[in-house]
């Protein structure tokens, strides 16, 4: 009877916890999805092309538009958006690559152990 109560308790405080969890995440997610929407939630008229005032929500997109805008036409394709938003995922996980090197750096600096023979 322990043991069954035990397991009870347990899985209560696991589904707890576990919800408290995803509760907490969807804010961060949600901000992040009205931060950058995709190509598709932009071209609300869905003619495989964004303009300016489409892509309006995503102020980094409005930012680079002139370098995003390969062919002048004062519109971005799918192709034109990819290729800026491929760039900052290319620098994103650079950065973070470099992050834990330089942890993982500075963590073994001060080893003490003794080599091996």
């Amino acid at each position: 009877m322990k043991v069954a109560k035990s397991m009870l308790v347990a899985a209560g405080l696991a589904l707890a916890v576990g919800g408290a969890y995803a509760a907490g995440d969807k804010p961060a997610k949600q901000a992040k999805a009205d931060a950058e929407p995709g190509f598709n939630n932009m071209d609300k008229n869905n003619d495989g092309k964004l303009t300016r005032s489409e892509a309006a929500k995503d102020k980094s997109l409005v930012s680079k538009w002139k370098e995003a805008d390969r062919d002048n036409d004062g519109s971005l394709s799918r192709a034109e958006y990819l290729m800026v938003k491929g760039k900052k995922d290319a620098n994103t996980v650079a950065e973070k690559v470099k992050s834990a090197v330089n942890k993982d750096d500075s963590s073994s600096a001060g080893a003490t152990s003794k080599p091996k023979k």
